[in-house]
């Protein structure tokens, strides 16, 4: 996929274990849907775009799976999003051990086990000023780190 050339970064939130990772949607793609791979911690993430295309992120095998369709069919987008980092003694970390996505009119429930240790990615002002097209951070066996790709 060719990047986004107007695109920019916040964060990212996490340890630095694991392996970067930058998203690359092509220009006027939209995040169709996000499929979650949870257990103790965020095991992984696999993104949809709007054009059929998409990435992992992590091992993507965890216990749970679970989906949030963003509704770009509405025309809506993804704003926000927050969650926590945590590790077990003996697990190295830290990893990414929650997160939830928002939107200009919902969120989705959280994912994995919340933390103390939280951080937050929400967007301010009006809707259609920026809005979340991808992600970046670091990832190997868990998710170690994420932030926001925004246009």
């Amino acid at each position: 996929m060719a990047p986004t050339s107007n695109s920019f970064r916040l964060g990212p939130s996490g340890g630095t274990g694991g392996l970067f990772f930058e998203d690359k949607p092509k220009a006027g793609t939209e995040i169709a849907r996000i499929y979650i791979h949870f257990g103790d911690y965020i095991d992984g993430l696999r993104i949809e775009w709007t054009d059929g295309n998409d990435a992992y992120h992590g091992s993507c095998n965890g216990p749970t799976i679970a989906e949030f369709d963003v509704h770009h069919q509405s025309g809506e987008k993804l704003l926000g999003f927050d969650g926590s980092i945590g590790a077990h003694p003996g697990d190295g970390g830290p990893y990414v051990t929650s997160l939830r996505f928002h939107t200009e009119t919902r969120s989705s429930e959280v994912f994995g086990k919340q933390s103390s240790s939280a951080f937050n990615y929400q967007l301010q002002g009006k809707s259609n000023d920026y809005h979340i097209i991808g992600f970046f951070g670091r990832s190997g066996k868990y998710l170690d780190s994420i932030g926001p790709l925004l246009v």
